[in-house]
């Protein structure tokens, strides 16, 4: 999945559980991917869903959320960022289509090197280009990421919603 719907799936699942702090779960989903930051170099393959995307990495990211969050928010924005971590890790274990750096993620790096994948939705790409290769990948890669549609869909029409409430509120009275 891509970050873009990486993002769309955090802002759903944090609109649809009011306890979680919306911020931190975005984060804690795309933070898995902060590892594109070294995009152009050439080891980026190497460690793209190794060093990043694994359990550890979201636990110890979360525990520094929740030490640096505001007072009273603490133990939410921790819980939150790790739920979006988390999702984020089973949505790579499942739905994994570029086999260049292996299927899945690597659970437990960096204790183990080895992928896991319980299952996976899509068939990996044959045409296994790399991340060496940007814009050959991503027209490899473009059919597959149709899967993302809905998710867009369902975190535009969130937010659609959440504007027209608070214009509502606004605006003083609502005629029902």
């Amino acid at each position: 999945m891509t970050p873009a719907g990486h993002i769309a799936v955090s802002y759903i699942a944090g609109r649809l559980n009011k306890r979680l702090v919306l911020p931190a779960v975005i984060a804690g989903g795309v933070l898995p991917d902060s590892d594109f930051i070294f995009f152009f170099f050439d080891w980026f393959n190497g460690i793209h869903r190794l060093v990043s995307h694994n359990a550890l990495f979201v636990l110890l990211a979360s525990l520094a959320a929740g030490a640096l969050a505001p007072r009273g928010l603490k133990a939410a924005a921790a819980v939150s960022l790790f739920l979006g971590g988390v999702a984020h890790l089973l949505i790579d274990s499942t739905m994994d289509v570029n086999p260049t750096n292996g299927i899945g993620i690597a659970l437990f790096w960096p204790f183990s090197s080895q992928f896991y994948s319980p299952f996976n939705l899509f068939e990996a790409s044959s045409g296994a280009l790399g991340w060496s290769q940007p814009a050959a990948m991503i027209r490899l890669l473009a059919p597959g990421m149709l899967y993302e549609v809905p998710f867009y869909t369902g975190a535009f029409l969130l937010w659609k919603g959440k504007r027209r409430e608070s214009s509502k509120g606004q605006s003083g009275a609502v005629c029902r």
